[in-house]
């Protein structure tokens, strides 16, 4: 039971125990894919750096350092081709998750206020909205985002945000410049926020995944767009 009186489900990896027990009993193992924990070794950069930077007992600033977010902005421009961001277009979160959750409370968006889903998407999206008091409903293109826009209207309510979700977690599937513009073209319209979780940006296979705010995606303006990266 959450601080606000929702009553929150039970954790999906919790609910998946028993069956893991089952399936760890197969004479060949279990291959669990239930949470995206990395298992390879860490590589030798990053020990460095966090072994160099470990003496550093102060808490950090909350908008985060101007070099930090200096090298988000370049990353994204360098790497993703987006336009017309400055530092004060970008900034750190305790993790991808946590902002996830918060991410409408965090935007005042409560009773009376729609969430769009996808509809095969990282549970946390839900939750998020349950977190802010708010339906959420399940959509994954521009047709049925409008669709939802117009049901929340005929009871007296608005669909505020819409999450997008590509690489998707958990199928994989990648959305073209062509469907990411027809979201956006849609969004700026009806005057809904378009958040993209993009964390898995840079693990593309056999495409190259693109960012809601490449600039043939978003004309170089970020307007109506947030978009969520995890280091």
């Amino acid at each position: 039971m959450s601080n606000w009186g929702i009553q929150l489900p039970d954790f999906p990896w919790d609910l998946l125990e028993p069956f893991k027990k089952v399936a760890s009993g197969h004479p060949d193992g279990i291959i669990d894919l239930s949470v995206g924990t990395p298992v390879d070794p860490t590589p030798d950069v990053i020990q460095s750096a966090l072994k160099a930077a470990s003496d550093s007992p102060n808490y950090p600033t909350t908008i985060g350092l101007p070099e930090f977010r200096q090298a988000e902005v370049d990353w994204l421009h360098n790497e993703h081709q987006v336009d017309g961001l400055d530092l004060d277009s970008v900034i750190p979160s305790i993790g991808s998750k946590e902002i996830v959750a918060w991410l409408p409370r965090h935007l005042g968006i409560g009773a009376g206020d729609v969430i769009a889903l996808p509809k095969t998407a990282y549970p946390t999206y839900e939750i998020g909205g349950l977190l802010a008091g708010a339906e959420t409903v399940l959509a994954d293109d521009a047709i049925e985002l409008e669709s939802a826009f117009e049901n929340a209207q005929a009871v007296g309510k608005k669909l505020r945000m819409a999450w997008i979700n590509s690489p998707s977690n958990p199928t994989g599937a990648v959305k073209s410049v062509a469907e990411l513009q027809a979201l956006v073209q849609w969004g700026r319209s009806r005057g809904v926020l378009l958040v993209s979780d993009e964390c898995y940006i840079d693990l593309g296979w056999d495409v190259t995944p693109i960012s809601l705010l490449h600039r043939e995606v978003s004309g170089g303006d970020a307007y109506g767009l947030l978009v969520v990266h995890s280091l």
